[in-house]
């Protein structure tokens, strides 16, 4: 009779326990990935297409195009200097700077101009 209650403790003690790392792991996967979703992203490459009615950019780098959203609160820089939007052109290497949204499109807190074509 002790032996069975004794199991029966040892047996409940382990299945909580268990039960403990589920949650515990599941919690620490959510904040990855609310970590990696806060992440910068980098978009590195040249300007293709300049969609300025949809507010997109298309950048070609190593072969592999990416679509680029920018807003009103975009900051346009050349350097350390803020310059305006029409000195940006298809053809001009510049570097993106932003965050992912939840569908995985990189919108853009900041483009910066490197060089002219």
């Amino acid at each position: 009779m002790r032996r069975t209650l004794v199991l029966m403790l040892v047996a409940l003690f382990v299945s909580i326990g268990f039960a403990g790392r589920t949650a515990a792991g599941q919690e620490t996967q959510g904040k990855k990935e609310k970590v990696a979703a806060e992440k910068q992203l980098i978009w590195r490459g040249t300007i293709v297409r300049f969609d300025k009615e949809a507010s997109t950019l298309t950048i070609r780098s190593k072969g592999a195009e990416r679509i680029v959203h920018y807003a009103d609160s975009t900051r346009w820089t050349q350097g350390t200097k803020h310059i305006d939007v029409s000195q940006f052109k298809e053809g001009a290497d510049v570097v993106c700077r932003g965050k992912a949204d939840e569908k995985g499109e990189f919108h853009a807190n900041r483009v910066d101009l490197k060089r002219l074509p």
